[in-house]
């Protein structure tokens, strides 16, 4: 990962040791765990933003792929002149827009 600002070993100690420690309850309350898992958890809530920001990333490109894919809605913009009266006469005739959207 690019640039990044966290030690990579630190993120996955914790995470292991977080892990083992949902198995093993004695593990949280051993005082040298407890200061490793203090000491490692800025590094770890860096990593853990900068992997799920890459993973909405993907999901991003992915969506934009299917919308890609679809046929765009096609819209239709018409004018019509304007009926004599002052208004549309200062503002200009009826203006419409209608398309021909697909209910999925």
């Amino acid at each position: 990962m690019k640039n990044s600002k966290y030690n990579i070993w630190f993120a996955l100690l914790y995470e292991i040791i977080n892990a083992l420690g949902q198995h093993y309850e004695s593990l949280k309350k051993n005082k040298i765990i407890a200061a490793i898992l203090r000491y490692c958890k800025h590094d770890w809530i860096l990593w853990k933003i900068e992997s799920t920001l890459l993973s909405v990333d993907k999901q991003i490109d992915q969506i934009q792929k299917e919308w890609n894919k679809r046929e765009p809605s096609k819209t239709i913009y018409t004018e019509l002149p304007p009926d004599g009266s002052e208004a549309q006469r200062l503002l200009g005739g009826e203006m419409r827009i209608t398309g021909n959207y697909k209910k999925d």
